[in-house]
């Protein structure tokens, strides 16, 4: 397969899997009603997450105070004492 097939190929199939994310069905039924198979689907589900994972990396602002404060996407702000341990906030931004 030709690179420029391989990038239609997953433009075709990311924008597939955003579909069945904006259907509301279950994975199984898109995938009968758009003649995937299920592994199929399910790779390029994986895929997809990888990408949104690699480009969902906020910017983290330093300055000098008594506490470290983490915004959410959503608009949540959590604010922790400045000396928390690094092993609570990795699992705070992996949220």
């Amino acid at each position: 397969m030709k690179t420029q097939d391989r990038i239609i190929r997953q433009e075709e199939m990311l924008s597939l899997i955003e579909k069945w994310q904006e259907s509301g069905k279950t994975q199984q039924a898109f995938c009968q009603e758009h003649d995937l198979t299920f592994t199929t689907f399910y790779y390029w589900l994986k895929r997809y997450r990888r990408e949104l994972d690699k480009n969902s990396f906020l910017p983290v602002e330093i300055s000098s105070g008594s506490h470290i404060e983490i915004r959410y996407p959503d608009g949540v702000i959590l604010q922790l004492p400045a000396a928390t341990r690094l092993s609570t906030l990795k699992q705070l931004l992996n949220l």
